[in-house]
């Protein structure tokens, strides 16, 4: 199939309404997005892509003030929608526009099940099409208008290839008898709400070589991040573009005066920031809350019952040969604990996580929670690859790990 890489930019409402009497015709829709989150704290869509038939469509939704007329189509049962990664933008064009989505297909999720080694868009398309993808723009400043050509291309491109890849996916998904599983985790994908994220918009875990930071050094540093925070929210701007992590490390390792923070952060971001570094803290952050996760807040029941959901968790791991992101998180196993369902059609009611799940892993997971392993009622699953790759992926990553310590 001979792949179109030039496209129609849809910037007016009349170009919209031309486009739409082509996008009503089609079964399937190619969808990707590009958003202002690697320059703005609060992210927006600022490009839809869609593919159809060959064409490809880049709507502007920061020119065209009323996108409604795309709603029956991504609502539509009929239409089959392909995304890479569709939680992100289904969850964006949720949040943005208030969209509904039924009969999607995703790839990103299609690859993990199919075990390949890696799930990225630009992966997939050249282990299926020989081709690779430019990443060149990927953070490109999508805000800014007039897009630039090159941008453009890019961007149509992200969805030109995932028609043919999805029919591929979809055929070996059936072969291997993973495609009611991919079904259902479409259909969850497509199901979820939008919500909001509450808390600090970071995670001092994640900040780098933290651990290399003195506790009372790591007290400073998540002063200065909720102080960056607080101002990326207000200017709207991503954290990192307010001070970089390099001078925060530096600030707080080489304790300046008040004048070089001034120089350093500006005049009264210095001043508040120098007040931070010199403050006295009585509780300094120990490594061992670095490693905190999902679950240490339990209670001792709650955390005996948590033990148990994550050993259920590896034993599905090692029967079914498969990765964790394609497992019930830990997130997940604590509000379902929390939740005590009874039975299978109360883990349903739940809505953590798809019906797939809870038809095939609920029964072992209800009884594992209280303390009991019946591995008889997983060995029907299909393994999702085959135990000689996935022993050779687990020493692969075993081995980087060890280089990289």
């Amino acid at each position: 199939m001979q792949i179109n890489s030039n496209y129609i930019l849809v910037d007016t409402a009349k170009a919209l309404e031309l486009a739409l009497i082509n996008l009503k015709q089609s079964k399937i829709l190619s969808i990707d997005t590009e958003s202002s989150g690697y320059y703005t704290y609060f992210p927006k869509v600022c490009l839809i892509q869609i593919n159809s038939n060959g064409k490809n469509y880049l709507i502007d939704p920061l020119k065209i003030t009323n996108l409604k007329g795309l709603a029956p189509l991504f609502a539509d049962p009929n239409i089959l929608k392909i995304f890479h990664s569709a939680q992100d933008d289904i969850k964006a064009l949720k949040r943005d526009f208030g969209f509904q989505f039924t009969n999607v297909a995703d790839t990103m999720i299609s690859s993990r099940l199919l075990s390949m080694e890696q799930s990225s868009l630009a992966f997939v398309v050249e282990h299926y099409h020989k081709v690779s993808l430019s990443k060149v723009e990927q953070k490109s400043n999508w805000e800014i208008r007039p897009l630039q050509t090159q941008q453009l291309r890019y961007a149509a491109l992200d969805t030109a290839y995932l028609e043919t890849i999805w029919l591929k996916m979809e055929e070996e998904l059936k072969r291997r008898n993973l495609y009611e599983e991919a079904k259902s985790e479409f259909e969850f994908t497509a199901s979820e709400d939008y919500v909001e994220k509450g808390g600090e918009g970071f995670h001092i875990a994640k900040f780098p070589d933290i651990i290399n930071f003195t506790p009372l050094e790591r007290r400073k540093i998540l002063e200065l991040l909720r102080y960056r925070d607080e101002k990326a929210k207000k200017i709207n701007k991503a954290p990192f573009r307010v001070f970089n992590n390099d001078r925060l490390s530096q600030a707080v390792k080489e304790q300046p005066n008040e004048e070089k923070c001034m120089e350093w952060f500006g005049k009264k971001d210095g001043s508040e920031i120098y007040k931070l570094l010199i403050s006295e803290y009585s509780d300094p952050i120990e490594t061992s809350e670095l490693s905190k996760r999902h679950g240490e807040d339990l209670n001792e029941e709650e955390d005996k019952k948590f033990q148990n959901a994550k050993k259920w968790r590896l034993r599905v791991m090692r029967i079914r040969r498969m990765e964790h992101s394609l497992l019930p998180s830990n997130k997940q196993l604590i509000a379902i604990l929390r939740a005590n369902p009874q039975n299978i059609e109360e883990l349903k009611a739940l809505h953590v996580f798809s019906d797939w799940k809870v038809e095939n892993y609920g029964p072992s997971l209800l009884t594992a929670l209280g303390g009991v392993h019946n591995d008889s009622m997983l060995s029907k699953l299909v393994s999702v690859r085959s135990k000689e790759a996935f022993l050779a992926k687990k020493r692969k990553k075993q081995n980087h790990s060890q280089k990289e310590e």
